[in-house]
């Protein structure tokens, strides 16, 4: 069975980390090796130049004697050389690598030991008896007989180990030369083997991944670009999720076709609904309009019979006529409000602005809820100046009609309607306040929306909703007053009773 992807990048990845390791540490020992050799071959040079030295100061000292006999030379530039050839004698011994190599370096440090003796006799007898004597000349004699011969010795052995190093040294930089070729060469040689065995193949695979990309998506997988490795087992799982996704796919496309099928039929039924609820709408106006004229018709005959009859000599008759054209013409306005009110129904408001007197309109207001308010025991109690307005003098007045005929329904018996205005800044500020209950808990943030109501409070919740639509649309606002505010009773004292408290701004009417 063939090894896998991962088996063969490891083994080619290892092969390569090693060839850099070897290398590594090939240089890093040759280099210390070579360093080595290098500063043994130079200790050596140091010590032959040294010995080399001592014998030209000991010429130097012995030929000042020979010629100055009377003045003896001073013999610390020898013994200073000595000393030289002492400490670089016992840095050889302190380098050396084994206990062995350190004990025949030792050994060698008796050179300079025995110059300093064979100086030290030679100094000494000339220093008594002087150049030319008999003991003179036999230590001289014995001097020539000795010393060059440790010295000549020495430096024969110095010269030897310094060749001996650089041959070592040239012999390492040789081994370390073929083993850097060698590497250098494997390297290759294994990046070349796993491309052919472990990358091409791996790059032809993919090429035929990537140029059959488009199959791909309906999960037709290319020939060759399988196999048993990691790559063929991610392509297996990718032909198992193309099957899962096909087969996903396939359900919602129904599901989706069952859906449009229920939104159109929901459609279909939506717009059946609209249809019948427009021409519902349709035949409802149709009805207000042909009651409207059916009511106004014999309406404005007998309001015309009225008039007529007002004119008769007989006050009790004329009295009684008179009655009878004030309810005619109140009759009248309430057919108008509610063709008006139907109207408005569609969203579309029909304003009328002229200049409206706000007393008269209230005044109106009040002949036309006047039997609510009495049944309902309310009185209403009004300080209003003279005001004038712009505004629609009909809606208006359904305005305060709207509003006094709550106050009969939800005030209670006994309760007082207090009506105030103020104009100033081009704007009239009424206030209208009651001694009732007020406003159920909850119900002031949506007092104002259409068939907002308290429980089963009676009504439709449309009054105020409509009375707010009509102060807005003519240029205004309406709003509550706060529940907190200070407002004396009639009886009871101030902040006992607070019932419902509206304010409502108007434009004031400007003549041009």
């Amino acid at each position: 069975m063939r090894p896998g992807l991962r088996p063969r990048l490891w083994t080619a990845a290892t092969l390569l980390a090693g060839l850099t390791m070897l290398s590594a540490g090939l240089a890093v020992y040759g280099l210390s090796r070579t360093q080595s050799y290098a500063h043994e071959a130079m200790a050596a040079q140091s010590r032959i130049e040294a010995y080399g030295v001592f014998s030209a100061r000991v010429n130097d000292w012995m030929i000042s004697w020979l010629t100055r006999p009377e003045t003896p030379p001073d013999p610390a530039t020898v013994l200073g050389t000595i000393d030289q050839l002492d400490r670089l004698v016992a840095d050889d011994v302190a380098g050396a690598a084994t206990s062995e190599q350190q004990a025949q370096r030792a050994r060698q440090s008796m050179t300079p030991a025995r110059l300093r003796g064979f100086f030290g006799q030679l100094e000494k007898t000339l220093a008594q008896s002087g150049p030319g004597t008999p003991q003179g000349d036999a230590a001289i004699a014995f001097y020539m007989a000795q010393a060059p011969e440790a010295v000549g010795g020495q430096i024969i052995q110095e010269t030897r180990r310094r060749e001996n190093a650089l041959l070592a040294m040239d012999r390492l930089q040789n081994t370390l030369r073929i083993f850097a070729l060698a590497a250098g060469l494997a390297a290759p040689l294994v990046l070349a083997a796993l491309y052919l065995l472990v990358l091409r193949p791996l790059f032809g695979r993919l090429e035929r991944v990537t140029a059959s990309a488009e199959s791909l998506a309906s999960g037709q997988f290319p020939r060759g670009s399988g196999g048993h490795d990691e790559l063929g087992l991610m392509l297996a799982r990718l032909r198992q999720m193309a099957r899962r996704l096909d087969r996903r796919r396939a359900g919602l496309e129904r599901d989706s076709q069952r859906l449009e099928g229920i939104i159109a039929g929901r459609t279909a039924d939506l717009s059946a609904a609209n249809e019948r609820l427009a021409q519902t709408d349709t035949d409802r106006r149709r009805l207000f309009a042909d009651v409207g004229h059916e009511l106004r018709t014999p309406l404005t005959v007998i309001m015309g019979e009225a008039e007529l009859g007002a004119r008769h000599s007989d006050p009790l008759v004329r009295a009684a006529f008179q009655t009878i054209m004030a309810r005619g013409q109140r009759l009248n306005r309430r057919i108008e409000d509610i063709l008006r009110i139907a109207r408005s129904d569609s969203g579309q408001l029909e304003l009328c602005r002229d200049r409206v007197a706000l007393d008269q309109a209230i005044s109106a207001a009040l002949a036309d809820t006047a039997p609510l308010l009495r049944r309902a025991g309310v009185s209403v109690r009004t300080e209003v100046a003279e005001i004038h307005l712009c505004a629609d003098a009909d809606w208006l007045r359904q305005v305060f009609a709207g509003l006094f005929e709550n106050a009969s329904k939800y005030a209670g018996r006994g309760a007082e309607v207090s009506v105030t205005a103020s104009a100033g800044d081009g704007i009239a500020r009424i206030v209208i306040t009651d001694t009732g209950p007020g406003l159920a808990p909850g119900l002031r943030d949506q007092v104002f929306r259409r068939f907002a109501r308290s429980g089963n409070a009676p009504g439709f919740g449309v009054g105020l909703a409509l009375a707010a639509w009509v102060v807005e649309a003519s240029g205004g606002s309406m709003g509550l007053l706060p529940e907190d505010r200070p407002e004396p009773g009639p009886a009871e004292g101030p902040q006992d009773r607070r019932g419902l408290g509206l304010q409502i701004g108007l434009p004031l009417w400007e003549e041009r």
